[in-house]
């Protein structure tokens, strides 16, 4: 990548961390993505987005939807409460997105910087480590806590990755979506629901790692939210994942 593209990225993606830190690319994507809670917890709809070009090889993308588990990959390493580390397949980039999504503290905005730091993609780092912490901050605030804080009994954010769907895939980059159940605790009351989280994944210094185009370039169709290891889901073309452990 030469010197002028790097930095045309570098000011797009300040251009959406401004946004997203308004709240309007958020609540206008349809989708519920990485360091992001939607503002009712209730999952997310169903926009439309062109999906991002790629300029790398297809990969086989599995078609339908299926309840028989994909048994994902494991991380070789925990880094700041990530697990990092996977093979450079699409197995590989699916297990990433799952274990960030499900690692994601969105109640402690200083682990969510860390974190953020660690998932993100080279050169994007500091950019999304900012993008973490001020999103973490802010779904403190929307639900009447403290700006500054971290996670306990009473005010969490836990999420657990149950289903995908691969939207495009080349040999490095993939976009996937996530089924996923989620809780959220404020001040001991919690509230269950089932969301859509969308994640793009780059191959880059040998892992998958989260790209500044997570929130941009979505492709056109979101699969509907549906009960894990449903009829229903599978129908809507939700394959079931396991981990390896």
């Amino acid at each position: 990548m030469s010197l002028a593209s790097l930095d045309q990225r570098r000011r797009a993606a300040r251009r959406r961390l401004t946004l997203l830190a308004a709240g309007v690319l958020a609540a206008g994507a349809g989708v519920t993505a990485f360091f992001v809670l939607g503002s009712d917890d209730s999952g997310s709809g169903g926009g439309q987005h062109e999906a991002s070009p790629s300029a790398s090889a297809p990969a086989a993308i599995p078609t339908g939807g299926s309840n028989t588990p994909t048994l994902l990959p494991k991380a070789k390493e925990v880094r700041e409460g990530v697990p990092v580390g996977y093979p450079h397949t699409l197995e590989g980039a699916i297990s990433a997105a799952a274990h960030y999504t499900d690692a994601n503290d969105l109640f402690t905005p200083e682990a969510a910087e860390r974190q953020g730091k660690v998932m993100g993609e080279p050169n994007y780092t500091q950019l999304i480590g900012t993008y973490a912490r001020m999103a973490a901050q802010k779904a403190r605030q929307d639900r009447g806590l403290p700006e500054s804080g971290e996670s306990d009994t009473a005010n969490f954010y836990a999420n657990q990755s149950r289903a995908y769907s691969i939207a495009s895939a080349a040999d490095d980059k993939v976009t996937v979506w996530l089924l996923t159940d989620s809780t959220v605790s404020v001040k001991g009351v919690s509230k269950n629901s089932t969301q859509v989280r969308g994640a793009v994944m780059v191959w880059a210094q040998g892992d998958w790692k989260m790209s500044v185009d997570t929130l941009d370039g979505l492709p056109e169709r979101q699969p509907k939210p549906a009960t894990p290891g449903s009829p229903e889901a599978a129908q809507e073309g939700w394959r079931a994942l396991a981990y390896e452990k």
